[in-house]
């Protein structure tokens, strides 16, 4: 390469660092940082089924869609769903309130609407004999619930009576005979919290989750009000009463008013469901409603919380570390090779400044940097300084064999470059593999070092290279600074 070729890439290459450290610097962008260096919670949820069934994999599919689907609404930045098996992991950065995370992604919220039949008192002989027991913990049945038959359900359990909150009493929830289902949660368009308003369009203190219907739930909700309207004009205001199932247990089943004629029933397509709760709940009713029911039921096998101190910590660690290797380094080289010391070290700078950027870049598209890739980013220094090394050494052999330092650094290159794609094409692949192999963060490790180690290649030709071949030309290199022996070692070498 001439000399304008030589200035040209330095050139080239200078652009680029400054382009980058204007828009790291001014600009502020920074890394996607994963779940290990930001905090937020990890929890894998095992799908519940049947001893010795396996789960399709298109229900699985299915299942991470709604569950990212819940969790973009709840905005976290930068989540991580994805398979583990049979299991499914979620990693939500920045989410302290693990809780009301877990209730929300994990809930089935499978909602229906149903007729009711008959109900259960607390105390009765049928309240006991049928149904789940309404008392535990978990009130829903031991199996699904088939939408096409009747079933016997727990009622959601009733606030506590101020009166008596005193003395801990609180009364079972009713148990319901109730008809096939009658609209599903497909028939639901939308749902928005809100604040009930009475007649008069005063606002009351109970929150609210309104529903907007399909047209094909529209249908079948004026269909069933209208039948249930019946009910009520022929047996008495009692009767006729809609129950809303949400999971199993009954939220609400309001009675028709005296407006809903029978026969017509409630046009419009909207619904509401009565929320016991406060503005949080109805919220997120209203969320999971929104995204849709999942296809199987889901249970946390383990989940934790990592700290964000704990995270900066780690972070904090990972840079020291890297700076002190890259200090390390430093004194070899500059005190080994003097000016060319100085070009390598340059190169990692450049080296670095270009992988932060590209890091940075890719985390526009999705990847997270995680400890583990700044593992992979600090052992790629190593190589990127072992390219530089590897250059030198063969200029010194070029030397020994009697040749100009003009001449040897532009003979020595093209070995030294061979020889390090050898190298670094082994590591490329190895991270190749690895990370098509891998899960978690190992994936992170061998992205970085991959992308880390075909840098390095792209550094050593566009900015190693001239840097050297244009300082060979001055009189800052000779053999005393390369270590080259005084005379020539082999035959053959020309000055």
């Amino acid at each position: 390469m001439n000399t304008r070729g030589l200035i040209g890439s330095l050139i080239a290459t200078a652009v680029v660092v400054t382009a980058i450290l204007v828009w790291l610097l001014a600009f502020g962008a920074r890394p996607r940082l994963g779940l290990d260096l930001r905090g937020g919670i990890s929890v894998i949820l095992t799908p519940i089924a049947v001893e010795g069934a396996e789960v399709p994999d298109d229900v699985l599919d299915q299942t991470i869609e709604i569950i990212r689907s819940r969790v973009d609404s709840l905005g976290v930045a930068e989540p991580e769903i994805a398979r583990q098996g049979s299991d499914i992991l979620v990693q939500l950065p920045g989410i302290e309130d693990r809780e009301r995370a877990l209730e929300i992604i994990g809930k089935t919220a499978k909602l229906t609407f149903r007729p009711v039949q008959e109900l259960f008192a607390p105390g009765t002989p049928q309240y006991e004999a049928e149904g789940p027991d309404c008392t535990a913990i978990d009130p829903r049945p031991d199996g699904p619930v088939p939408d096409d038959a009747e079933v016997v359900v727990c009622g959601e359990s009733p606030p506590d009576d101020p009166e008596t909150a005193a003395n801990e009493a609180t009364q079972p929830p009713l148990k319901y005979r109730l008809g096939p289902a009658a609209l599903t949660g497909e028939g639901v368009a939308d749902a928005l919290a809100t604040v009930e308003q009475t007649g008069q369009g005063a606002f009351t203190n109970t929150w609210i989750v309104q529903l907007d219907l399909t047209s094909d739930g529209a249908r079948k909700f004026a269909d069933i009000t209208g039948e249930l309207a019946c009910q009520r004009d022929q047996v008495g205001p009692d009767a006729g009463r809609l129950a809303i199932v949400l999971d199993d247990v009954v939220r609400s089943d309001p009675g028709m008013n005296p407006g809903v004629q029978c026969g017509v029933g409630i046009t419009g397509g909207a619904a509401i469901i009565t929320v016991g709760g406060g503005e949080q709940d109805a919220r997120d009713l209203a969320l999971v409603l929104r995204t849709g029911a999942l296809p199987i039921t889901l249970e946390p096998s383990t989940a934790s919380n990592v700290s964000p101190t704990l995270g900066a910590q780690s972070l904090r660690a990972g840079i020291i570390a890297g700076l002190i290797g890259l200090a390390l380094v430093a004194v070899f080289i500059t005190s080994f090779y003097r000016w060319l010391g100085a070009v390598a070290l340059t190169g990692l700078m450049v080296f670095g400044v270009i992988l932060v950027g590209l890091i940075t870049l890719l985390g526009e598209i999705g990847f997270t940097l995680t400890l583990a890739g700044i593992a992979g980013v600090i052992v790629s220094i190593g190589i990127a300084a072992d390219s530089s090394i590897l250059y030198f050494e063969r200029l010194r052999d070029e030397l020994d064999t009697g040749k100009t330092v003009r001449t040897s650094v532009v003979r020595a290159f093209r070995p030294a470059f061979r020889t390090n794609l050898t190298g670094n094409t082994v590591t490329i692949a190895a991270a190749i593999i690895l990370y098509f192999l891998a899960v978690g963060p190992v994936r992170g490790f061998a992205f970085t070092l991959g992308v880390a180690t075909a840098l390095d290649l792209v550094i050593l030709l566009g900015f190693t290279r001239p840097a050297v071949q244009l300082l060979g030309r001055t009189r800052l290199i000779s053999r005393s600074t390369v270590r080259a022996a005084t005379e020539p070692q082999l035959v053959g070498g020309s000055r």
